[in-house]
């Protein structure tokens, strides 16, 4: 399951969450956007306990998207700890999808881990 997120509770849910948040931007009339967020229910397994998926409808939070430095969708933002580790930009396949949570899980949070 995903939860909704916009700027009223993107602090709440993302900012100040204990584990990794997958921040996924997208819109309801974009295919590649539908594609991905089905794969993201194939990741779960990957995730621990604290760790959670959100969704961020772009055409609705446009400000949200616009300070986040999102400028299209999909995108795929990584959390940790409520610090951005990861940025992904348009579709993955479900392959390279575990691999950037795995490589997230993995990452020491120091750096930003950009394709």
């Amino acid at each position: 399951m995903f939860y909704p997120v916009g700027s009223d509770n993107f602090t709440e849910y993302v900012l100040r969450s204990k584990g990794m948040v997958l921040v996924n931007f997208w819109s309801p009339w974009s295919e590649e956007c539908r594609c991905m967020s089905s794969l993201m229910t194939r990741v779960q397994d990957l995730l621990d306990e604290n760790d959670t998926i959100v969704q961020v409808d772009w055409d609705h939070q446009r400000g949200l998207a616009q300070e986040s430095e999102v400028l299209g969708v999909p995108t795929l933002l990584i959390f940790a700890q409520g610090r951005e580790v990861a940025r992904y930009y348009g579709t993955l396949n479900e392959d390279e999808l575990r691999k950037c949570v795995v490589e997230a899980k993995r990452s020491d949070h120091s750096k930003d881990v950009r394709p």
